[in-house]
Order: structure tokens, then C-alpha cells, then sequence
């Protein structure tokens, strides 16, 4: 028979391999949402500026921006290449 110390290490250790499950989850979640955002900003201008607009006001960090700049110089040369044609029409 177990003793109550085992008992809660047990449970302790059950807890950390469902926590540890929920975060797997959260991330995959989070990385297929990245990836759809992405798709959809990469096939609408409009999307392509709100989406930096986000990056801008909610990416603080310095080594966050670092890792997001080849996706902000994409953004930015979508949304650029949209307003240079819309100056063109006009």
C-alpha cells in the first residue's frame, strides 16, 4: 500500500503530464492559427496592413521583433506593392 508522500507524488507527477499535455496543445493551436493569419495576410493587402499594424503595437520586445522582421518585410512589401498599383489606377 502506498504511503500519502507516494500518493501525492503520484498525483503531483499526473498533474505535470497533463500540464504538460494542455501546453502541447496550446501550441500547436497557436502555430496553426500563426499560420493561417500569415496565409491570409499574404493574399490580401488590407490583412497584409492591419496584421503589421498588430505587429507593431503588441510585438514589444526587442528579440521578439528581431525573429518576426523577415515576416514584417514581407508584410511591408505586400502592402507596398498594393499601394503603388492603387497609385497607379489613380
Amino acid at each position: 500500500m502506498a504511503t500519502l508522500e507516494q500518493k501525492i507524488a503520484q498525483k503531483e507527477d499526473e498533474l505535470a503530464r497533463l500540464k504538460a499535455q494542455s501546453r502541447k496543445l496550446e501550441n500547436g493551436q497557436k502555430i496553426i492559427t500563426g499560420g493561417m493569419v500569415l496565409s491570409l495576410a499574404r493574399n490580401n493587402p488590407q490583412r497584409a496592413k492591419t496584421l503589421l499594424e498588430d505587429i507593431k503595437s503588441q510585438v514589444i520586445k526587442k528579440t521578439d521583433l528581431e525573429r518576426m522582421q523577415p515576416i514584417i518585410d514581407e508584410l511591408t512589401a505586400i502592402v507596398d506593392k498594393a499601394n503603388e498599383q492603387q497609385n497607379n489606377y489613380l
